[in-house]
């Protein structure tokens, strides 16, 4: 099976330095095969046919053992990724003055969208998925004004990982060669 394991607060200037190259041969010594990572920002890809506990367990011990500081993760199915991407709402297009994220639910049983849409201001468009939250702002660059300028530090911060757009696109194209 495909997976995908986006990190989370990792290589943000100097500190919680992770190399992706250390990252790859780590994960590969733990037994994922055909490990691959995209950009520096924790966007790995690699195959595995543990269970999706028993991999993120793996993952957590992993990381345990490399690094002497906390990394919150999230590990999903290629597949599922896929398909939900699919469900993108037309609006979220990359197009036009506006900023387009994806957001990355590190523990999806939690209930971030309630909390979220209570907190969403015209300027907020969202549409979300079991394990994926599709933003757009209308002000590029500057969210004082919108929810998402109003998360950092929440726990709905410290759940999600944040992906452009342009990444976003990557990742899915990443795992539908990986399909071919």
């Amino acid at each position: 099976m495909t997976t995908l394991l986006i990190l989370r607060g990792i290589n943000g200037g100097s500190y919680h330095h992770v190399p992706m190259a250390a990252l790859r041969e780590y994960l590969t010594k733990a037994g994922f095969t055909r490990v691959s990572s995209y950009a520096t920002s924790g966007n790995l890809l690699f195959e595995s046919s543990l269970t999706p506990v028993a991999c993120k367990q793996r993952v957590a011990d992993t990381l345990a053992t490399y690094f002497d500081f906390p990394i919150n993760f999230g590990i999903f199915d290629g597949a599922t990724i896929l398909s939900e991407m699919q469900a993108a709402p037309d609006w979220w297009n990359g197009q036009g003055h506006r900023q387009h994220m994806c957001l990355f639910k590190l523990t999806p049983a939690i209930d971030l969208d309630g909390w979220l849409c209570e907190r969403l201001t015209p300027l907020d468009h969202v549409a979300t998925t079991a394990h994926l939250i599709f933003w757009t702002v209308d002000t590029p660059g500057d969210f004082r004004h919108s929810a998402y300028g109003r998360v950092f530090g929440t726990p709905f911060y410290r759940q999600t990982s944040t992906r452009s757009y342009r990444t976003s696109h990557k990742l899915a194209q990443l795992l539908r060669e990986r399909e071919d």
